[in-house]
């Protein structure tokens, strides 16, 4: 930006002539406001003048920066993840179907075996042959709709006991042509009685409580009464 010509400010500037001032003084003082005025844009062009260097180059850096630090997130150590197929995306929406593979779970209270069970019954093994044992029912203390009970069932599972052990058995119908069924999340779903006292079979795979859950139990084997196992059978009806 060039300074302008003092001559260009005459036309503007307040003549000083009209006060009271010495001979010649009003002259001096209005050469010394043109000169003024002209000055004062090359003080603010040399004050900046200086920074723009420095300007430029901050500009750069940042400039720089930016093209670098997006380069580093497109070519990083870290592969892009892969979007999923759309088949992969529905088999996780899928949800689990219904039957055996959906109660094969642990289980945390005689409540959570008692409201999945399609058969609950107090018997015996009689025989065990191919990992399967006919077991014959004494006591049926809960059946769903639907679910045979003849007076031996087939229960897909060796760890059902041994021949004349009574149990509880929590049960699933594993194949209902055939009427066979299968322990509720393994040994989670069979209690071996002793009188009317009710022991889990397992004590790694056991529930902790009748109707809530007690993390002091977890490993242990539950105890509890056969008139509970009953009580509980009978409130899901």
């Amino acid at each position: 930006m060039s300074a302008p010509d003092p001559t260009e400010w005459a036309e503007i500037a307040p003549h000083p002539g009209d006060h009271d001032l010495p001979a010649g003084r009003h002259e001096l003082h209005r050469s010394r406001l043109l000169t003024a005025i002209a000055q004062q844009p090359r003080t603010r062009a040399r004050a900046f003048g200086p920074l723009r260097p420095a300007l430029a180059a901050a500009a750069l850096v940042l400039v720089a920066a930016g093209v670098g630090g997006g380069f580093a997130a497109r070519s990083g150590d870290a592969p892009q993840a892969a979007l999923p197929s759309p088949e992969a995306s529905r088999s996780a929406a899928r949800p689990a179907p219904p039957g055996t593979a959906a109660k094969n779970r642990g289980y945390g209270t005689v409540r959570q075996l008692t409201d999945t069970a399609d058969l609950v019954v107090r018997g015996e093994v009689v025989s065990v042959a191919d990992g399967r044992a006919v077991y014959r029912v004494a006591e049926v203390l809960y059946r769903a709709p639907g679910a045979p009970v003849p007076t031996e069932i087939m229960v897909a599972a060796e760890p059902a006991g041994t021949p004349g052990r009574p149990t509880v058995l929590y049960l699933s119908l594993a194949d209902p042509g055939a009427r066979v069924y299968r322990p509720l999340g393994g040994e989670f779903g069979i209690f071996d009685l002793a009188g009317e006292t009710a022991t889990s079979r397992s004590p790694a795979m056991s529930v902790t409580g009748l109707r809530t859950e007690d993390a002091t139990g977890a490993g242990r084997a539950f105890v509890t009464t056969l008139a509970e196992l009953r009580q509980l059978a009978r409130e899901r009806r």
